[in-house]
């Protein structure tokens, strides 16, 4: 516990600074290493590190896009993403006697999901000079939330199991607290970010997008535990001691920021009055 406690203590300070240094080039360079650890991770689990064509396709994609989109170079990046799928498929096709087509898909699902996930942080981040920062902020917090609020919520109630074959430890009543804790984080936050600094907050679509994530933050967890049972591993690495890899910490984020992203590009939750 006590190494888990400093890792986390490690990982906040790091996340702190690379929040505060959001307007410099280390932002997408820090998102750019992320991605590159964590396809690197569902690579691995998968047994596709030896395909090394797609492999550093892969990588040359998360790479380059988060710093390409910071330069607002969207366009290369679109570029970059259709040779990067075209060379995964030559790469299935020439190697069709070992490579199988369901590695040849989730190599493809990695690379682009992964890598367009986490970009659109510094989507959020270019969005809106105002409140970019703080569109960030939420919505990578809304899986920390829901999960930290299913953990005590499950571990002190928890009666009902939630998904047992696939997550013996979750429970109905720690999913309920999860939706319950991001709803309340997001609401008591934007209840006083609202009043000092005086920018009108729509409650209700705060409401609605803090429970929306914190479904679907459950789904990413489930989908890595379905993920890593079929891969027959405990953890996606052990590059945060007492926390496992990149993946076991952003695997409910992965699935939280797209959906806070659209729905907050529908109606954005703050706006100047």
């Amino acid at each position: 516990m006590k190494v888990r406690i400093i890792s986390g203590a490690v990982a906040v300070a790091l996340l702190v600074l690379v929040l505060y240094l959001h307007q410099t080039i280390v932002f997408p360079i820090c998102i750019a290493v992320i991605s590159t650890i964590a396809i690197f991770e569902l690579f691995r689990a998968k047994s596709c590190l030896r395909y090394r064509i797609s492999f550093y396709a892969a990588l040359l994609h998360s790479i380059s896009s988060p710093i390409l989109q910071f330069f607002h170079l969207n366009n290369i990046v679109q570029i970059i993403m259709t040779v990067v799928v075209m060379i995964i498929f030559l790469d299935g096709v020439v190697q069709h006697k070992r490579l199988k087509m369901d590695q040849v898909c989730f190599m493809l699902v990695s690379a682009l999901f992964v890598t367009k996930s986490l970009g659109l942080l510094q989507v959020l981040l270019q969005s809106d000079e105002r409140f970019g920062l703080i569109y960030v902020i939420l919505a990578l917090c809304a899986a920390w939330i829901a999960d930290t609020g299913a953990y005590f919520t499950g571990t002190f109630l928890g009666k009902h199991k939630l998904c047992p074959e696939v997550s013996p430890k979750k429970t109905v009543e720690g999913f309920i607290g999860g939706i319950t804790a991001t709803i309340v984080v997001f609401f008591v936050f934007s209840l006083i970010y609202g009043a000092v600094s005086e920018v009108k907050v729509r409650y209700g679509w705060v409401i609605l997008i803090a429970a929306a994530c914190a479904v679907t933050s459950v789904l990413g967890d489930l989908t890595a535990s379905i993920l890593k049972r079929q891969c027959s591993i405990k953890d996606f690495g052990n590059i945060m001691p007492g926390h496992g890899g990149v993946m076991d910490r952003f695997d409910s984020a992965l699935f939280t920021v797209p959906v806070f992203y659209v729905l907050n590009t529908l109606f954005s939750i703050y706006h100047t009055v």
